[in-house]
């Protein structure tokens, strides 16, 4: 999401964190939210990561309800934000570090989407099991990498650069900054396996975030 420039940031964070977060989590089926705020510099600003118990509950009856029964504070900042974009996705798979519990939320998170031919998808899913996360556990700071395929995105507003969305998305939780830098994560972006992936790409989504704001559900 980029609120853009039509909307305080006070206002913004009040509406975002006291409202518009807090109703959806009243809905049994979202377990967790997570905002995250860009560290990269890039647009949009802020990531949301909503864990929720299948992708098709962000269209279900109890979420249109919520919607149904927005403020007007909630409807005319929708209107007015400058660019959002809701994905869901359904989960591939999760690793995580067996000490890394009490490490959660993580403070930054390394956001990777990707697409690639159809005849490279299953040496895709293959290498980041076998190969990419086991290298990438070994960043310090590494908490969790889990992986998505996407279900659906609807996006609506511009933003510069344009965002683009791919059928894959790795998202790495890291415990603290400066793991692009490391000797581990260039170890495990330049082995002759990696390069073999990288021929069948099409495209790719690359983003760097830190922690912003845990939301917790209304008691």
């Amino acid at each position: 999401m980029e609120p853009g420039p039509s909307i305080s940031e006070e206002e913004h964070h009040d509406w975002y964190g006291n409202e518009h977060a807090p109703a959806r989590l009243t809905i049994p089926s979202f377990y967790t939210a997570t905002r995250f705020k860009a560290a990269d510099g890039l647009k949009p600003t802020y990531l949301t990561l909503y864990d929720i118990s299948e992708a098709s509950v962000a269209d279900g009856p109890e979420y249109q309800a919520v919607k149904a029964n927005a403020s007007e504070r909630e409807k005319r900042l929708m209107e007015a934000i400058q660019f959002a974009n809701r994905r869901t996705y359904t989960s591939i798979s999760s690793h995580t570090h067996p000490n890394a519990t009490a490490d959660f939320p993580p403070k930054f998170v390394f956001v990777f989407g990707m697409d690639v031919k159809p005849e490279g998808e299953a040496d895709l899913n293959k290498w980041y099991e076998e190969e990419h996360t086991p290298m990438m556990s070994k960043i310090p700071g590494w908490l969790r990498t889990r992986r998505y395929i996407l279900h659906s995105s609807t996006a609506r507003g511009t933003v510069d650069p344009e965002v683009s969305v791919h059928k894959y998305m790795a998202i790495h939780d890291f415990s603290k900054s400066g793991y692009m830098e490391t000797p581990e994560m260039k170890a495990a972006s330049s082995t002759p396996w990696r390069d073999q992936v990288a021929q069948g790409v099409l495209g790719v989504e690359v983003r760097h975030l830190e922690l912003f704001k845990e939301y917790k559900r209304p008691e």
